[in-house]
């Protein structure tokens, strides 16, 4: 069953993974029932402790593995020049972004998952799940970072003062919307532990074309105060 947290780090994004709003971070959801939903940007999943699949909503979604700068941490002048993403930032806009970062990645040499591109009739592939975390293409996705779209502040908790309560209500929003899911506990996914996971029976959820509108407006929603 998979858990949809929010890091409060940001991670390189690849096809797989959504956050709130844009739909750039993420999801391969899978529903108990077998049915696959699949999202439009970034990101592969990782395992909680507890053995489930997880998908960052924050940057989604992959581990930074290259992207911090030396220290560990994010250089300011970097950051300063990187893409900003806002809440209403349109799917297109979003898209183009990521295949910009994308590109990058592949210019320095990163795998990519082109089975992936050429199931969804993508023109760019996204870098393969767990490249971020490899030492070899450390430089890489440091040389890239500047391409990384930065998520709207209104998703991290690190910079809205009210997350923990926005991202109870875009999950109220969700579930409102048909989604059948609940929010859980789990400080092993997330420091605060804030994440959502699809209830055990999915009979009659909303039905995944309409997923991604339902995440987009949800975000805008809770997060954006509207």
């Amino acid at each position: 069953m998979t858990t949809h947290p929010v890091e409060a780090t940001e991670r390189p994004r690849t096809p797989e993974t959504r956050r709130p709003g844009l739909g750039v971070l993420a999801v391969g959801l899978a529903v108990a029932a077998g049915m696959t939903l699949a999202a439009c940007s970034s990101g592969g999943g990782t395992e909680s402790s507890s053995g489930k699949s997880v998908d960052s909503l924050v940057s989604g979604t992959p581990s930074a593995g290259g992207a911090a700068s030396k220290g560990g941490t994010h250089d300011s002048a970097v950051d300063a020049k990187r893409p900003q993403l806002r809440l209403d930032t349109s799917p297109e806009e979003d898209q183009r972004l990521t295949d910009a970062y994308n590109a990058c990645l592949q210019a320095h040499g990163v795998p990519m998952n082109q089975e992936r591109a050429a199931a969804a009739g993508a023109k760019q592939a996204p870098p393969k799940v767990g490249e971020a975390d490899s030492p070899k293409y450390r430089a890489a996705y440091d040389a890239c970072l500047v391409k990384l779209p930065r998520q709207p502040p209104e998703t991290s908790p690190e910079t809205n003062p009210h997350y923990a309560d926005d991202y109870r209500a875009y999950v109220k929003c969700l579930q409102g919307r048909g989604m059948k899911i609940h929010l859980i506990s789990d400080t092993s996914v997330t420091p605060d532990g804030l994440a959502w996971t699809f209830d055990d029976d999915t009979t009659g959820s909303l039905p995944e074309s309409k997923i991604d509108q339902a995440d987009r407006s949800c975000s805008q929603e809770a997060f954006g105060g509207k």
